[in-house]
């Protein structure tokens, strides 16, 4: 059988090589280094005939072909293409390749960003490593070296290729010396290019690191941040909303305040040493230009509007690095702007003092004005709570009750005149956690009267809400028998879904900041275009539906917190009550408010007084009185619950009858120090 399969081979005739192609061993080597080649080109041309192509040039005749091939497809394989073009470097060398040949590898020799930020992360998660991180980084490194070798200079669209890659993998040390290259080679950069960088940095702060290098880490990608920051400053690049928002995250982490005040002043122009001023840096370089030619436009950069988002994230800021004077300055002059004194008359003019030249048109400025919402009383109470400032958190507490009465007010007003396409939906809302800030901060002050008074406004606020929620159930009846309204069928299960307040993020200093970290780290091209986002969105229009579930909703929370706060409210009473009671049994002296005077009293003073029994009386109870007293009232409960329920009353009136029981406690202190003064309690 052999011999029968040795016969059936023939070996080809001369004539089949004629046109046979050379064999290569494609090299398996990863470096893509440049040889020159004079040596076989010029070989090469002094044997060619013009009856016939020389072999080496149709050789790498078609090995361009077959690499143009490969670019030419939308995912090819990046090796594929690497081992192509390296292998296309040592026949042509650098000089020889066209500057697209150039490009097109160093888009296709390292897969696409997204993939390699999916792999890494999905290693992670797995306690594992991505290797090929410092493969990828030296092949764009060699791309870049041959086509600059060539004596092309690269584009700025091909730096921006490495940096995405960078910052998929958040390689900072690598993105920050191709931002000094550019600087080298005096390439202009755009705020894509400053972002990239940021991304690099941000996305770093979220990958695991030893916590004994993590203070040394942030340190130096702080301050990598801060001379990002200054260079857009002096190069007075356009700020754009995703660039802001990955500074502040990398801000956030250290509470670097020059690079906060750096950020403000560049992005929004608001200095923060005078916010209510223009910054200082736009007096001197424009006080000198004069002319009527120039516009206001050309005069000063562009700068961001200070929106809503922008003011509850700088507040968060502030209130993160503890700096309460900087955050209520920064509340009540973007909230309360002053008019501007271009339109006011100068006080005094006619005096002969003069203490300097200051003319409002070297530096027109507009103070931003920004509209509160909810979460923006929410991040100053949280902030003042943290603070311990009784004083500041019951002020903005008011300043919260009123705006949203007279929102109520106008909200009413309109609802009367107008449909429900034409009103605006409110943007305030007296909620639990408003309340709970300051009742936090009476709390651990032991301030008794601030507890009173938040639980008044509670009560105040319950009332308020039962009314809203009986007037906009009879206008959602009226606009349904009018037809200017029709109820979805939706609407409950929306409602269902609605946030209670917007994500203000931990109040750990970890590195999950006020925004949220997919906003704009899992995207790997930064949206540049968007430089001036508008200041406002579209108003959304007024849900009527949505209002009341929402009415619902906080009216349910803040029953329950009555219930609680008046349990708080009774217990530090109570505490207060042994605390005294105890330097009275001591024969020690209290201070009494209606004398002004710290005195000292007799028991019988002080249970007289205070309605006060030492836990000996109460041990002493006869035990039968005590099971009489507990029968007795089963009794009257059992009772209560048998009875038929009268139609002419609410449902919600037998929760009032529990109140007595629970107020005779607070009305016994009647000369009872406050804990505001704690210099009568020992």
């Amino acid at each position: 059988m052999a011999h029968r399969c040795v016969r059936k081979l023939r070996l080809a005739s001369a004539s089949s090589f004629v046109h046979a192609r050379t064999l290569h061993y494609a090299t398996t080597r990863l470096d893509a280094l440049a040889v020159p080649v004079a040596e076989f080109s010029s070989s090469a041309s002094s044997s060619s005939t013009p009856a016939h192509e020389s072999p080496l040039n149709a050789l790498l005749a078609q090995k361009t072909a077959d690499l143009r091939a490969l670019l030419s497809l939308k995912s090819p394989s990046p090796h594929r293409v690497w081992a192509s073009y390296v292998e296309l470097l040592q026949f042509y060398g650098s000089g020889t390749l066209s500057r697209e040949i150039h490009q097109g590898v160093l888009r296709k020799c390292v897969p696409p960003a997204a993939h390699l930020r999916a792999v890494s992360a999905k290693l992670m998660g797995e306690g594992g490593r991505f290797k090929d991180q410092l493969l990828y980084e030296s092949r764009l490194r060699d791309v870049i070296r041959n086509l600059r070798a060539s004596g092309e200079v690269p584009a700025l669209e091909d730096y921006h290729c490495v940096l995405e890659q960078f910052a998929a993998l958040g390689n900072y040390r690598g993105a920050m010396m191709v931002l000094e290259e550019l600087s080298h080679l005096g390439v202009r950069k755009k705020p894509e290019t400053y972002g990239l960088c940021l991304r690099a940095l941000s996305y770093r702060l979220t990958l695991p690191v030893w916590h004994l290098n993590r203070p040394t880490l942030v340190d130096e990608i702080s301050g990598f941040c801060v001379k990002i920051l200054e260079e857009m400053s002096n190069n007075d690049v356009t700020y754009t909303a995703a660039n802001v928002d990955l500074a502040f995250r990398i801000l956030k982490e250290t509470m670097n305040m020059d690079g906060f005040s750096a950020l403000m002043r560049g992005a929004y122009g608001i200095d923060m040493a005078y916010p209510d001023r223009s910054p200082l840096e736009f007096w001197e370089n424009k006080a000198g230009d004069s002319s009527e030619a120039s516009s206001e436009t050309e005069r000063f950069p562009t700068r961001m509007p200070f929106t809503l988002s922008a003011l509850n994230t700088a507040l968060d800021y502030l209130g993160r690095a503890g700096n309460i004077s900087k955050m209520v300055q920064l509340f009540e002059v973007a909230t309360n702007p002053l008019p501007s004194s271009t339109s006011t008359p100068a006080f005094g003019d006619d005096d002969d003092d003069d203490f300097g030249y200051s003319n409002p048109q070297v530096a027109p400025y507009s103070p931003p004005n920004v509209k509160p919402n909810t979460t923006t009383f929410h991040i100053m109470l949280r902030h003042l709570h943290q603070a311990r400032d009784e004083v500041l958190a019951r002020h903005y507490m008011l300043v919260a009750l009123e705006a949203e009465r007279d929102q109520g007010r106008a909200l009413r007003e309109l609802t009367a005149k107008k449909p429900p396409a034409e009103i605006p939906a409110p943007r305030l809302s007296i909620t639990r956690n408003l309340l709970l800030s300051v009742a936090s901060v009476a709390n651990d002050n032991k301030d008794v009267e601030l507890l009173r008074w938040v639980l008044g406004r509670t009560r105040q606020t319950i009332r308020w809400k039962r009314y809203d929620l009986q007037y906009y159930s009879q206008v959602r009846a009226r606009w349904i028998e009018e037809g200017v309204y029709q109820a979805p069928t939706l609407s409950d299960a929306a409602a269902e879904g609605a946030e209670e307040d917007l994500p203000l993020g931990p109040t750990s200093s970890r590195f999950s900041s006020f925004f949220s970290p997919s906003s704009s780290l899992s995207s790997p091209h930064p949206d540049a275009s968007s430089t001036l986002p508008s200041p406002e969105e579209d108003p959304k229009t007024f849900d009527i539906d949505l209002h009341l579930n929402l009415i619902r909703r906080d009216l349910e929370s803040l029953e329950r917190f009555d219930l609680r706060i008046k349990d708080v409210y009774a217990r530090t009473i109570q505490r207060i009550k042994e605390r005294l009671g105890r330097r009275v049994w001591l024969e020690k002296d209290i201070y009494l408010r209606d004398v002004d005077k710290r005195l000292k009293v007799s028991r019988e003073f002080w249970q007289r007084n205070v309605n006060f029994r030492p836990r000996s009386e109460v041990e002493a109870q006869p035990k039968a009185a005590r099971k009489a007293a507990r029968r007795f009232a089963s009794q009257i409960r059992e009772q209560r619950a048998s009875e038929p329920q009268s139609q002419s009353e609410p449902q919600s009136q037998p929760e009032p009858q529990r109140e007595p029981e629970i107020q005779s406690q607070p009305e016994a202190p009647v000369t009872v120090a406050p804990a505001s003064k704690p210099s009568g309690v020992s």
